[in-house]
């Protein structure tokens, strides 16, 4: 009867052991897939994240019709003329010969500066850079027009 217990004992030990060893395997399973799906949501995360920083990006472009570039001094210039462009249309609207003058020097300095920073044109903001000055073309034109049959 000893026998018979002890191999009895003997059986649910190996058998606990066998199913340990099954359990701490699917632990690590698991353990691994949780890796892998935390990696995956993190990356899919920073990819929703750079995808939403991108859409804002476009929004506010179209929305002010002001391009960004990824150069600073690019940006700056556009900022700048931006500024130029407001100011023709105020003395346009306005008449004031006298203030037309004096933006002529602000003029020049941009048109200066133009021809440093489209050196520096790449990719991207070189066909933004394009985009942008072509239209600001046009609204310039538009203006002189205004101005030369008032």
């Amino acid at each position: 009867m000893k026998r018979l217990f002890l191999g009895a004992i003997a059986l649910m030990f190996a058998v606990s052991v066998t199913s340990c060893k099954d359990t701490k395997k699917a632990e690590e399973a698991v353990e691994e897939t949780a890796e892998k799906v935390e990696e995956a949501v993190e990356e899919t995360a920073e990819k929703v994240g750079e995808a939403v920083e991108e859409a804002a990006e476009k929004v506010e472009e179209a929305a002010s019709g002001i391009p960004s570039f990824s150069d600073e001094a690019i940006q700056e210039y556009v900022n700048s003329y931006e500024e130029y462009v407001a100011e023709y249309k105020k003395i346009v609207e306005s008449k004031d010969m006298t203030a037309f003058a004096g933006l002529s020097t602000k003029g020049q300095e941009l048109a200066t500066k133009a021809q440093e920073i489209s050196g520096k044109l790449t990719g991207d903001d070189a066909k933004k850079w394009t985009d942008y000055m072509t239209a600001k073309s046009k609204e310039m034109q538009e203006l002189a027009a205004k101005m030369t049959q008032q």
